[in-house]
């Protein structure tokens, strides 16, 4: 499968919304708890886009039948954003990363993690941390983080509630 990881623009808004919107619903990777709309990922991207956040995504093609160009598909999508609006936290980031679930597991959230660190090392002096937060019952995710390098830093227990239970947190960091 080949991946393809660029910046992301309005026209994959549709897609980042369908994958985001499915962690709202069915998983613990967010905690927003309401479907977002295609307004407010709108309003979201331009204002990450304003302040020189990256944006990217990852993109498949799709085969299609008798050997005609397939279609290209958005399957993932990571970008970096403030980690807290204080002066003094303006060198670090936090990073957000969602992949399609038909296509975890395949190497795209490594792809798009490993661009985003570039392209925060490329933006010389403004970036000096990247954060990630993750729910410590999402076993699989706290593995990707730390096979990618990222050390866990500390534990908030019980912060969060979604679908009727409290959830922990977790937050992973990389000096880069």
């Amino acid at each position: 499968m080949s991946v393809q990881i660029r910046n992301a623009t309005e026209a994959n808004l549709p897609a980042i919304i369908d994958i985001y919107n499915d962690q709202i619903l069915h998983g613990t990777a967010t905690f927003h708890t309401e479907p977002q709309t295609l307004e407010e990922c709108v309003l979201w991207l331009k204002s990450v886009q304003a302040e020189h956040y990256p944006c990217i995504v990852a993109e498949v093609v799709e085969p299609e039948a008798n050997d005609a160009p397939g279609r290209k598909r958005t399957v993932g999508w990571c970008n970096l954003s403030h980690y807290n609006m204080r002066q003094a936290y303006d060198g670090s980031a936090e990073l957000s990363l969602y992949i399609h679930k038909d296509f975890r597991g395949k190497g795209i959230g490594e792809k798009l993690l490993k661009r985003i660190v570039e392209d925060a090392r490329e933006q010389e002096g403004r970036f000096h941390t990247i954060i990630a937060s993750v729910t410590t019952e999402n076993a699989p995710t706290v593995h990707f983080w730390q096979k990618q390098g990222f050390e866990l830093r500390g534990t908030l227990y019980q912060v969060g509630r979604k679908f009727g239970q409290w959830l922990d947190v977790s937050y992973f960091q990389i000096i880069v």
